[in-house]
């Protein structure tokens, strides 16, 4: 279904306004800009801006929120099944698809975990995937405390992984990113011991 041209033009708009913030984002921090720069830059008056968001807090939650919901879209779709299919599994679904997803966001994700950005949404991030995770990872190891500490581990590196994906070598191929991800879910549930 085709957009009508009145939606077409309030989605625009507001993709300016989030690009424009993401930008100066990226090289000011939150507290180097304005909703006036924000305005300035975009070619937008500030009734506009304010029709879609509250201030310019609520453009960064707007963005960071639809990266988690997707993030965990992706978490979801992977049963506790698959993720043991994972082990051993130089094919690790779950991390093809997130790859796949960041690099299609990559400018997004740049901006929020980069030196100006913000460092909770890694934390909400890492929060996503121990949640995800931490069921398979007692059912696996069959002891809380132990399951919990190498849970921490896997997500730990989960998220080096992809940091190292999106500053280091975002041409790293996906089903590099799936191996490494399998090999260390496969340490993590199976060999890893805290006692």
């Amino acid at each position: 279904m085709a957009l009508d041209r009145r939606e077409f033009n309030r989605q625009e708009t507001q993709r300016q306004i989030r690009d424009t913030f993401l930008e100066m984002y990226r090289q000011r921090g939150i507290d180097g800009i304005t909703v006036s720069d924000i305005c300035k830059e975009a070619q937008v008056s500030k009734s506009t801006f304010y029709m879609y968001f509250e201030d310019k807090y609520s453009v960064l939650e707007t963005i960071e929120n639809y990266l988690l919901e997707q993030l965990a879209k992706i978490n979801e779709s992977v049963s506790d099944s698959s993720i043991l299919h994972g082990l051993n599994n130089k094919e690790f679904r779950e991390g093809r698809m997130t790859a796949d997803f960041i690099k299609e966001h990559m400018e997004e994700f740049r901006a929020i975990m980069g030196p100006k950005g913000d460092p909770s949404f890694e934390t909400r991030w890492r929060q996503h995937i121990m949640e995800k995770y931490r069921e398979a990872f007692r059912k696996q190891r069959k002891d809380d405390s132990n399951a919990g500490v190498a849970c921490t581990i896997f997500t730990s590196v989960l998220i080096g992984v992809y940091r190292h994906f999106i500053f280091e070598n975002p041409d790293i191929p996906r089903e590099e990113i799936s191996a490494i991800i399998s090999d260390v879910l496969t340490y993590t549930m199976r060999t890893f011991q805290t006692k």
